[in-house]
């Protein structure tokens, strides 16, 4: 019965933050449960036909159809859940790719133990982060694990300074000098007090830079540097060929995605603040 109270007691303390992120699964589940379009092509989408069978928008399908004859809504749906996906994989891969990198440096007892990440880091924002993914994705021939790597490395080097910071407040507190007061070793104090406090910020950091990841993916496919792969910059940039002729092919997908990057950034927000995670560094 104790541990019942005290899980119930939790909860009611985590209430704001779960009555946000179950709309934010919600969503999730909503852009996964489309009909899989399997290993389609843009250019079986978007290719010049002698007879292509788009339709105009109507009852029946809401954002036209696309010249192959498929619904343009469960492409858009589809497209965006691959993006949802990369930018999923990428930003947790950054998250722990930095928290790694911290935990190197976060038990050396000097003052200036995060001098080397911070100096690191310093250098890394010269370049706006899409001028580096640019260079990245397009030196490299773009493709999906570099567009994912590229992601998690600038996700990871902004995130690094902002890491230290919070150990370095979390060492700060009155509990911290009680607790080093009664012998408490310093990896017993880190371990046990400070990282569960950062450790309790990340699912903020998750929540607010997983939207920004998927407008810079999108950004990279319109630019064509994701390789051959249905999204929904691919589908605005392909879009543009037939803006005379079928004009909804290139403006609904991107009013859907507009739509579901907003939906995404708002919940995004309000967990990070329910969470108090504070100002992120700009990404990109």
């Amino acid at each position: 019965m104790r541990s019942l109270r005290l899980v119930a007691i939790r909860l009611w303390q985590m209430r704001r933050v779960l009555v946000l992120v179950i709309p934010y699964f919600l969503l999730f589940g909503w852009l996964f449960s489309g009909d899989p379009a399997g290993d389609l092509r843009p250019a079986e989408l978007y290719g010049i036909r002698e007879t292509p069978q788009w339709q105009a928008p109507d009852r029946d399908h809401w954002c036209g159809k696309a010249a192959n004859g498929a619904d343009l809504f469960e492409l858009s749906r589809f497209a965006m859940a691959t993006s949802v996906s990369v930018a999923v994989v990428a930003v947790s891969t950054g998250i722990g790719l930095a928290l790694l990198v911290t935990m190197l440096f976060v038990f050396d007892p000097g003052e200036n133990r995060f001098a080397w990440i911070e100096r690191t880091t310093r250098t890394g924002v010269i370049l706006p982060g899409m001028i580096v993914m640019v260079i990245l994705t397009g030196g490299g021939g773009g493709g999906l694990l570099l567009l994912i790597l590229g992601l998690a490395l600038l996700v990871a080097l902004m995130l690094c300074p902002l890491l230290c910071r919070w150990f370095r407040e979390g060492e700060e507190g009155f509990e911290i000098l009680a607790a080093r007061v009664l012998g408490l070793s310093r990896r017993e104090i880190v371990l046990g007090r400070v990282l569960p406090s950062v450790l309790r910020r990340l699912p903020g950091v998750f929540a607010a830079l997983v939207p920004v990841a998927m407008l810079a993916e999108m950004s990279l496919s319109f630019l064509g540097f994701t390789g051959e792969r249905l999204s929904v910059g691919v589908m605005v940039e392909r879009g543009q060929a037939y803006l005379i002729e079928a004009p909804w092919m290139a403006i609904y997908p991107g009013i859907f995605a507009t739509g579901v990057v907003m939906a995404f950034s708002l919940l995004g927000w309000r967990v990070s603040a329910a969470l108090r995670t504070g100002p992120l560094p700009p990404v990109f």
